[in-house]
């Protein structure tokens, strides 16, 4: 079991969970896509990648 896969599926649950954390007020300075964004598509948006990240995780522990 690596220590990165364990924080790969830990920062998705987050950010599934509570994915208001991963936004624009503590980043400032985003891309211009993230800019264009409404909230909603923003928790939308943070929400798959939460997901694309417990995938990474899984992965990475069957894997190694």
């Amino acid at each position: 079991m690596s220590v990165a896969s364990v924080v790969l599926i830990v920062v998705g649950i987050v950010s599934l969970i509570k994915p208001d954390i991963f936004q624009r007020p503590i980043w400032k300075k985003t891309g211009v896509s993230q800019d264009l964004l409404k909230p909603k598509q923003d928790n939308t948006y943070t929400r798959i990648m939460g997901l694309v990240c417990i995938a990474a995780g899984v992965a990475l522990y069957f894997l190694v």
